[in-house]
């Protein structure tokens, strides 16, 4: 059985290479694929296999199931996406995404995840700025479609005339009219939004946010591939760790800034990574099979969903992600697609082995009874020598042998 492993890069990754070495285990292999590496009109794809500790360049039919990455579907491939929709089955069609504003709006509709909502507005006008700051004095603008914490501003505040807009590691003070201009500049017809300011800041000030990783298993069922919190050392407005910071198990850093309520945060987040990706897919009506749940923690303990990544990055738990991937791609092989497994050259030369006692037995039996037979007949036949009638008819058998 073969899966396809499907990235932008120009060389498999390490998390290729230890996707391919633990998918064996399963009986799986594994074909680092690009989408410029699928031939449309032949259905085969070329690739590269890890074989003896080292990747190979392998041509081959095009996998029943590719796990792909969100970058992928770009522009530019937009025709070779299509085919592999209609052709195999993805990780991750890419439809129906949801940004961040989407996201905010659909759990606002549902009572079992409104709780997690941050008030957000999407930024039509410069005086709308003004209008959500007197409901919070402080505020994020975030790009709807952004990632990595990329161009992410807070805006707060201090007076009638006077605010202060903090971005990566710098601060500084403004004017209305200064605002103004920043608004023009950076912010208009720029599909920009609007969010309460949650303060996630740890005792020694950095911001901080909870990232949930979570894989599907080989139940196919969502669990916990690894909590971490993502602290922004030295940095003013996000905490992501490309930028500079550190990372920390959920439980040490939550019992150092939350003391006893860190127990009750904990079971939290359990809940969410629990039942929020179920969510996730009924939103967008297709099975997934990773994600990344960004959340916040305000100063009171208070939980909000952030926002998702459906491609989130694995440097922090390769190995958990890896043996969840391998598990999951059996799952869907074999439960989903329904294709029967293969067999390694130890199962088969087993099964050979197995047929070949099987028939040995059943040769043993068989002699056995052919044994038991011959006996038989050959105390029928002794009897018949020694019976008086055989005996008597001796002179009559020699006769009819000279006639004949």
């Amino acid at each position: 059985m073969i899966v396809g492993y499907m990235r932008l890069y120009r060389h498999p990754t390490y998390m290729a290479k230890l996707v391919s070495i633990t998918s064996k285990y399963q009986g799986i292999d594994v074909i680092f694929l690009r989408p410029r590496d699928i031939n449309m009109k032949t259905g085969k794809v070329k690739g590269k296999m890890f074989i003896n500790n080292s990747w190979i360049e392998v041509e081959t039919d095009l996998p029943p199931f590719i796990d792909i990455n969100q970058f992928c579907f770009k522009k530019k491939y937009r025709e070779t996406m299509d085919y592999l929709r209609e052709h195999t089955l993805l990780s991750d069609n890419n439809h129906l995404r949801l940004n961040k504003y989407k996201l905010q709006s659909a759990l606002k509709e549902d009572n079992s995840f409104s709780h997690l909502v941050i008030p957000t507005l999407k930024i039509k006008s410069f005086e709308e700025i003004g209008e959500f700051l007197n409901s919070f004095p402080t505020v994020v603008i975030k790009p709807i479609g952004g990632s990595f914490g990329d161009n992410v501003y807070i805006l707060k505040k201090e007076g009638t005339n006077c605010y202060i807009i903090k971005f990566e590691d710098k601060e500084r003070v403004i004017t209305s009219e200064e605002l103004y201009d920043f608004y023009e500049e950076n912010i208009k017809d720029k599909n920009y939004m609007l969010q309460k300011y949650i303060d996630s800041r740890s005792k020694q000030g950095h911001p901080y946010d909870c990232r949930i990783n979570v894989e599907k298993n080989g139940e196919g069922k969502w669990v916990v591939a690894r909590k971490i919190i993502r602290i922004g050392i030295g940095q003013k407005v996000v905490s992501n760790i490309s930028k500079g910071g550190g990372v920390s198990n959920t439980e040490p850093f939550l019992r150092t800034n939350f003391g006893q309520m860190w127990e009750k945060i904990e079971q939290e987040l359990n809940e969410i990574a629990e039942t929020l990706p179920y969510k996730v897919e009924k939103l967008r009506k297709t099975k997934l099979m990773t994600l990344g749940i960004d959340i916040g923690i305000d100063s009171s303990g208070e939980v909000y969903v952030f926002e998702l990544n459906s491609s989130p990055g694995t440097s922090q738990l390769r190995s958990e992600a890896a043996l969840l991937r391998a598990e999951y791609y059996k799952y869907v092989l074999e439960n989903v697609l329904e294709i029967e497994p293969e067999l390694t050259e130890a199962e088969k030369l087993k099964g050979e082995i197995q047929t070949l006692k099987a028939e040995r037995k059943l040769v043993m039996k068989e002699r056995k009874s052919a044994i038991k037979e011959k006996e038989f007949y050959k105390k029928k036949y002794e009897k018949m020598l020694n019976s008086t009638s055989w005996k008597a008819t001796k002179i009559i058998r020699y006769i009819g042998g000279i006639f004949k």
